[in-house]
């Protein structure tokens, strides 16, 4: 993986020319780019420290480019001074502006004892092996001081059966109960209907670019995929707080 970071960031490197300044997109670059995406314009587009190299975003991808649009590749640009990822850092700055939109009174949150260290959304799937794992170590993330508040993401999508489930947690007049009865005790609950931002927040997801669950999103932009012990993510979580007091 590292390996291939470093060719990403070499590549970068070699488009590197003497053409447009680092600060200067050329105009017509979106443009250009659309018939490479079966029309779709960039959602944005901004430049990297290095001349003629540009950062395109279709959604939740990032892709470089030159400033003719004609060398177009996609993996991480590594800062190799810093041996740290610039794509990481843009990806990270636009979780943290999406975490802010996000309406926590829409999650089912499972609350820090004593001092709140953390908060961490976690997008779930009933029928995820792996979240059910995941939801027995929140005692103890709970004890160490971290708040878990889930997100639904139905993997199979939207009117799938894990999306009815879910609807009817979130519909559940306790919906901490009705979480702990399906991942704790593997028990359906009742059905029942509502409006429910069950499908808003798989489109949530999709837009993080959540591809499998358990996914773990800190409020500073961390997005931590997979299981992780509560000792071991509450390590992570100190140990990201602790570098970015730095």
């Amino acid at each position: 993986m590292y390996k291939k970071m470093i060719l990403g960031a070499l590549i970068g490197m070699a488009l590197a020319t003497t053409g447009a300044m680092a600060d200067d997109v050329p105009a017509d670059l979106g443009e250009k780019l659309k018939p490479m995406f079966g029309g779709q314009a960039p959602d944005s587009l901004k430049p990297t420290p290095l001349a003629n190299l540009f950062e395109a975003k279709f959604g939740g991808e990032i892709i470089y480019v030159s400033g003719d649009a004609r060398y177009v590749f996609a993996g991480e640009l590594i800062d190799a001074q810093t041996k740290s990822s610039l794509t990481e850092a843009s990806r990270s700055a636009d979780r943290v502006a999406i975490v802010k939109t996000i309406d926590a009174g829409k999650s089912i949150e499972f609350k820090a004892k004593g001092e709140e260290k953390h908060v961490l959304y976690a997008f779930t799937d009933v029928d995820c092996p792996f979240c059910v794992k995941l939801h027995k170590e929140v005692p103890a993330l709970n004890e160490k001081g971290v708040t878990v508040r889930y997100l639904a993401y139905p993997r199979a999508g939207v009117g799938s059966p894990a999306y009815k489930k879910m609807a009817n947690i979130w519909c559940a007049d306790d919906k901490q109960a009705a979480m702990n009865q399906v991942k704790n005790d593997g028990k359906e609950v009742a059905a029942k209907e509502c409006t429910n931002p069950v499908a808003e927040q798989f489109e949530l997801g999709q837009k993080l670019g959540v591809n499998g669950t358990p996914a773990l999103l800190t409020m500073d932009g961390m997005m931590i995929p997979g299981y992780r012990p509560a000792d071991q993510l509450a390590k992570m979580l100190d140990d990201a707080k602790a570098a970015a007091a730095k």
